[in-house]
């Protein structure tokens, strides 16, 4: 039994030092959250822009948001045009984007391995490519994304400073409607407003999310067209493009709005979802990008490896702090019951050692606490700009109730790891 417990500790002390390994770089974003956002220098010259949008029965969203893309951004109107594709739509996707003033395609695809938002993005790309209007960059947008006015001025200065991918910052249009897109849009701010803008400040690279994500049609063409296949194009399309050593940008000022899940079982599909397809992409690239920090010695490409290796985390976690719990305190309590288990262990000793672990596993979960709550507070505090005069009001659960709703999310998390395929669930749009 002694062998066993030195195997178990040792197994459980390797797992906590990759948890603190990981958790590093939270600190790191927490300690520079001050830091100012990079300003990019106004640009005279203006460019052309292709925004494109895959929708799949987005019927009441998707007027809305061509209609805002088409009236209210601060951007000559004949530099841009919005193209959508209605994807396998059931639903008027389709006719309501057109009377919009949309360019709009149609897709139907039996074969349910295509039926993924990456078909669609390629699809419109293509056809952005093939076009004679001469184009200088793709913006994506989600059906129900709103950006703000001077969205494509800002991305146009980026592109005039040699940007050429980039994401911007995702702000939440529904934060105060209830305790889940509350705690939904905290986190946003987090990764946005603390963990991306201390990466652009130090020259790290950012995940891309497809939010108004930006690449020019520069790249696209180097690279034959949209390549990210899989179920979550995004993060795909960033590990291939870091594979290439190209630069992900964040650009701060550029601000897109979008709908957080209102429910239980949205946010559990959506996180179960991306944990599927994010797991996937961990098994198959995560290690390569260990290995460009070690070829290369930078450590963006470490922290792109940290950002993956939180997919799997909840499982582990899961699994191995409940059994080495149980394994200790059973065997433990006997031994302090007077029933001789290990032959290093006193009744005493066995009791001493009992109340300081569970002393540490209160510390840590009062510390988890208000570090998560810390750090969701500083990054809606930081992005109060945006969120307007009553963000904290509309902020306050997904701050203080948030690390509880975290155990939620990292149950969600944990099934979409396990299982080798996670269905699509339409979203409720709150708009």
């Amino acid at each position: 039994m002694d062998i066993l417990f030195y195997v178990l500790s040792a197994l459980m002390g390797l797992i906590l030092l990759f948890l603190l390994f990981l958790l590093l770089f939270q600190f790191l974003f927490i300690a520079f959250a001050p830091l100012k956002p990079r300003k990019f220098k106004p640009d005279p010259n203006l460019r052309k822009f292709a925004i494109i949008i895959p929708a799949h029965n987005e019927s009441s969203v998707i007027k809305g948001t061509v209609e805002h893309l088409l009236s209210k951004l601060d951007y000559p109107r004949e530099l841009y045009d919005v193209f959508v594709c209605a994807d396998n739509c059931t639903d008027d996707t389709f006719d309501l984007a057109k009377q919009a003033g949309a360019i709009c395609y149609k897709r139907f695809e039996e074969d349910p391995s295509k039926r993924k938002a990456s078909y669609p993005i390629k699809l419109l790309i293509d056809e952005v490519l093939k076009s004679d209007k001469g184009y200088d960059a793709v913006i994506k947008f989600d059906a129900d994304n709103i950006p703000c006015a001077s969205y494509l001025r800002v991305m146009n200065d980026a592109l005039g400073e040699g940007v050429e991918i980039a994401r911007a910052h995702e702000a939440p249009s529904n934060m105060g409607q209830n305790v889940w897109t509350s705690v939904s849009s905290c986190y946003y701010a987090r990764d946005s407003r603390l963990a991306c803008n201390f990466r652009e400040r130090v020259g790290w690279n950012s995940m891309l999310s497809g939010a108004g994500m930006m690449v020019s049609t520069k790249v696209l063409r180097e690279t034959g067209g949209w390549d990210a296949m899989g179920g979550i194009d995004d993060s795909e399309f960033t590990i291939r493009r870091l594979k290439e050593r190209r630069h992900i940008n964040y650009v701060a000022d550029a601000i897109v709005y979008e709908d957080q899940p209102s429910s239980h079982a949205d946010s559990s599909a959506r996180n179960a979802r991306m944990a599927n397809a994010l797991a996937k992409l961990y098994r198959e690239d995560a290690f390569n990008l260990l290995g460009l920090f070690f070829k290369t010695g930078k450590l963006t490409y470490l922290d792109m490896f940290a950002q993956l290796s939180f997919v799997p985390l909840p499982l582990l976690l899961g699994i191995s702090i409940p059994l080495y719990l149980v394994f200790f305190f059973v065997t433990f309590g006997l031994e302090a019951g007077g029933i001789d288990v290990y032959s290093f262990l006193s009744q005493s000793m066995a009791i001493n050692s009992m109340i300081g672990v569970a002393t540490t596993a209160a510390a840590f979960l009062l510390f988890y606490y208000c570090v998560w709550t810390y750090q969701s507070w500083i990054g809606v505090y930081l992005d109060r700009e945006y969120l307007g005069k009553d963000w904290y009001k509309q902020a306050k659960k997904g701050i203080w109730l948030g690390a509880f709703v975290m155990l939620s999310y990292g149950a969600s998390v944990s099934e979409g790891t396990r299982k080798r395929k996670v269905a699509w669930k339409q979203i409720k749009r709150n708009r």
